[in-house]
């Protein structure tokens, strides 16, 4: 559905309350309160049809006495009367309804059957739905409270999107308290329609959004909503508090929203791969939240704490430690300072205890030493009620400098109602405080494994030339046989046959036909790589500690595939027996690029063949450094839907890999992008000459960023068809040209690019770069292409009406629209 609509929906110019009431204590009395009183200043229309006027306004008895004036409805009547309302505002053409209403699916199948009627309306009119069993939302740059909230948020950059409407009522009245500012409030509900990746997609848009913060029970649609995360994630942070990690708590969600709700270890995995902060508490979520609103992630791991008490400074550090940290060490030069201002028995070490009873000005000198300290990455301010300790004027003497440092200082003012004041004057001003130093250490380090995670998401793989050989066809046969035979498992013969097919464990000296004979093989230790496939999300691949105790050690990591080596060394790097891995005491070192290589392979044998629904290969036995593969067992069914689209990120497209020839007998050849092609781009763009450059950027680019060169080659293959056409081989081959069509969120537009090199312009390279292109589009589902062209690249203009493009000129800027309407043409 049109992502247009939904900026419609949240910024409408005139609203529609269906159940505006006057009754106090009424939802809609409330919905109408909310929209006079916070100086909303678009039109307000009250549908009541048992009431002439409402809170002075007058009344109506239907959205079409209203007509095409209205943007959105908000619906708060009984669920049975909806499906007609929403009819009405579909054919006056409103962009959107929030329905208040519950008794939906949560209610059983009636409620699902009355849903059902309700989507089938929407969709008619292409009419976008909040809810239902929703509290509404509020925009607060446009004074818009649509929902039954009873405070106004204050205003800020962060966006809150959440199942429950009493987490947002909570979250609103806390942050008010400290003093946190947001830019959206929107209670999702049941998500009928609108749901997570449709919010990613519409806030990550918008330059007044910063961070988006998540509470979720379930999740609709995996796949757009990683596809959306992992889209998002790379420019804005996103935090996630998934509930339902207990089996009681998983129950309680399935029973408020009537979804599935996936095993909560996967949760971790999909939001780790998707670039999302997953934080377990309610408290931790706003700690964060704060954290990053107010002081932004941490440039590194350096944490420098300052107390006025020893036992405080104890407590920062345990809880550093406990979470796998240690506290910056303080260089000689730092200590040389702090000696100078200190007493004699202060700590000399960090965390810096300056002593109870020194004077505020003292506090404030070894805050000035420590912020410009080069081991220092953050600062930990900590007091505590000692002595004579005056916490709130300590407070206020710290406020005007701290107000000044571009270094991210955050405090923990600890104790009751003797400090409540201190801490109060720190949010007044929008300095970061908390009321432990355990809640301070924990939103630190927090904020910096998401950094990391971040980094190596965006890292830049090295590029080889080792193609994976893999034999797809005899795994096919393999499979294909044992499901006509209607087996469930492939027999031990079987198994290894499939596994040799993908080149995983070559060394499989043997395979157990039975656990005893398994146990008798010597080794080091044991390791398991395996794949299971969730309801929710797919297949999930698994590595860790193996053989009999792996279960009972549950040393595990999973990751998602596909898979590449800097993922795959993430998920082995996740688990505690990757140090023995590196060489410990006896034990000899691991090829862990071998390891990484056989996630890798595994990943593609899963994603390649959706009837593997189970996968173990365990025991890997580990005997001086080397890998053997004991037992192997694979189980197999049916598969509900073809490769790749039982993933929830989308895998290589291999399909789009073609050999070609130039008008003059050159061959080249055609495949999608890689992330690995980024010194390839590089040498492509230095090819171009700077009118190529413009023809292509619309501005004098010089050289291509980090930043750019991530976005050009790190694609999400379900938003962006990228095909590069491929000349040389091995260290010789170099990109001659790149086309790309950009998909809109809702996937029915694309817009398209193309940069051929200089020396091969003119030689149906573009034509046939293109021509795929848009085969690919047109076998998606897209609906139209287009792209703007300068009026000086005439190749472009006769290349583009060749393909049946329509060519419009713009009379003002000399430019031409190019669009293909994939209902009037065919690409074959």
């Amino acid at each position: 559905m049109s992502t247009f609509n939904l900026h419609r929906l949240f910024n409408p110019k005139s609203v529609a309350v269906v159940g505006a009431s006057e009754k106090k204590g009424s939802i809609g009395f409330s919905i109408m309160r909310n929209l006079l009183k916070n100086g909303f200043r678009g039109d307000i229309f009250p549908v009541n049809p048992k009431h002439s006027s409402i809170m002075g306004l007058s009344s109506f008895a239907g959205i079409k006495d209203i007509g095409s004036s209205v943007d959105v409805a908000i619906i708060a009547i009984p669920i049975h009367l909806v499906p007609g309302i929403v009819d009405s505002c579909g054919k006056a053409r409103l962009a959107g309804v929030v329905i208040i209403s519950s008794g939906g699916r949560e209610a059983g199948e009636k409620g699902r059957a009355i849903e059902a009627r309700i989507l089938e309306k929407a969709q008619k009119y292409n009419l976008r739905i909040i809810g239902p069993n929703c509290l509404g939302f509020i925009n607060i740059s446009k004074a818009l409270n649509a929902s039954f909230a009873h405070l106004f948020p204050l205003s800020g950059n962060i966006a809150f999107l959440s199942q429950s409407g009493a987490v947002c009522t909570s979250v609103i009245d806390l942050a008010n308290r400290k003093k946190i500012g947001f830019s959206h409030f929107v209670s999702l509900g049941s998500m009928m329609d609108v749901d997570f990746a449709d919010m990613i997609d519409y806030l990550g848009s918008l330059s007044s959004v910063k961070i988006i913060v998540l509470y979720i029970e379930n999740i609709t649609n995996i796949r757009n909503f990683m596809s959306a995360a992992r889209s998002v994630s790379r420019v804005k942070p996103i935090i996630a508090l998934k509930s339902g990690r207990s089996k009681s708590g998983a129950r309680v969600a399935v029973s408020h929203t009537n979804a599935l709700v996936g095993v909560d270890a996967v949760y971790d995995a999909a939001f780790q791969r998707a670039g999302i902060l997953r934080v377990n508490e309610f408290e931790e979520l706003l700690d964060c939240s704060a954290f990053l609103a107010k002081l932004g992630r941490p440039s590194g791991p350096g944490l420098t704490m300052i107390s006025n008490a020893a036992g405080p400074g104890v407590m920062a550090a345990d809880a550093l430690e406990s979470h796998g940290m240690e506290p910056a060490i303080l260089n000689p030069e730092t200590i040389g300072k702090l000696d100078k201002i200190l007493p004699e028995n202060w700590s000399r070490a960090n965390p810096i205890d300056i002593v109870g009873d020194t004077a505020p000005k003292i506090y404030a000198d070894v805050v000035k030493i420590c912020v410009n300290a080069p081991e220092t990455d953050a600062l930990l301010l900590m007091c505590s009620p000692v002595g004579t300790m005056d916490t709130l004027n300590l407070a206020n003497s710290l406020i005007p400098y701290l107000k000044t440092l571009s270094c991210p200082v955050f405090t923990a003012w600890i104790g009751g109602d003797n400090v409540q004041e201190a801490r109060h004057a720190f949010n007044q001003v929008g300095i970061v405080t908390y009321d432990s130093a355990e809640r301070a250490v924990r939103a630190f380090k927090n904020l910096y494994q998401y950094g990391r995670n971040i980094d190596t998401l965006l890292e830049i793989p090295v590029r080889t030339d080792k193609k994976l050989i893999i034999n797809r066809s005899k795994a096919q046969n393999i499979i294909k046989k044992a499901i006509a035979d209607g087996a469930r498992s492939l027999t031990k013969i079987q198994a290894r046959n499939l596994l040799l097919s993908y080149g995983i464990c070559p060394k499989i000296t043997k395979i157990a036909d039975s656990e005893d004979i398994a146990m008798q093989v010597p080794a080091d230790y044991e390791l398991i790589i395996g794949s299971k496939t969730d309801p929710n999300f797919g297949p999930v691949i698994f590595f860790g500690m193996g053989g009999v105790l792996a279960e009972v050690f549950k040393d595990t990591s999973m990751g998602l595939p596909p898979l590449n080596r800097l993922l795959a060394r993430q998920m082995i790097e996740d688990t505690k027996i990757s140090k023995v891995l590196k060489g410990f005491k006896n034990f000899k070192q691991v090829s862990i690029p071998l390891l990484e290589e056989l996630l890798i392979r595994t990943g593609r044998l899963v994603t390649d063949f959706p009837e593997i629904i189970e996968l173990d290969i365990n025991p890997l036995v580990v005997k001086n450094g080397n890998i053997t593969a004991v037992d192997a067992r694979v189980s197999i069914s049916v598969p509900r839907m073809s490769s790749p689209d039982h993933l929830i990120i989308s895998s290589y497209p291999w399909q789009y890999e073609k050999k070609q020839h130039t008008i003059n007998g050159h061959e080249f050849f055609i495949r999608p992008i890689r992330p690995t092609d980024a010194d390839l781009m590089i040498n492509h763009f230095d090819s171009l000459s700077p009118r190529s450059v413009y023809m292509r950027f619309f501005s004098p680019v010089k050289q291509l960023s980090k930043t750019m060169l991530i976005k050009l080659t790190q694609i999400d293959y379900d938003r962006e068809i990228a095909l590069v056409a491929l000349m040389g081989k091995g260290r010789d081959k170099k990109i001659i040209g790149v086309c790309r069509i950009i998909l809109e969120p809702d996937k029915t537009l694309g817009e398209f690019a193309l940069a051929i090199s200089d020396e091969w312009q003119g030689k149906g390279i573009g034509s046939s770069l293109l021509k795929l292109c848009l085969k690919a589009a047109q076998t998606k589902g897209i609906q139209k292409i287009m792209g703007i062209v300068f009026a000086e690249n005439t190749q472009m203009l006769m290349l583009g009406r060749k393909l049946g493009f329509s060519v419009k000129r713009h009379p003002e800027s000399g430019e031409y629209d190019l669009i293909i309407d994939f209902k009037d043409i065919h690409i074959d």
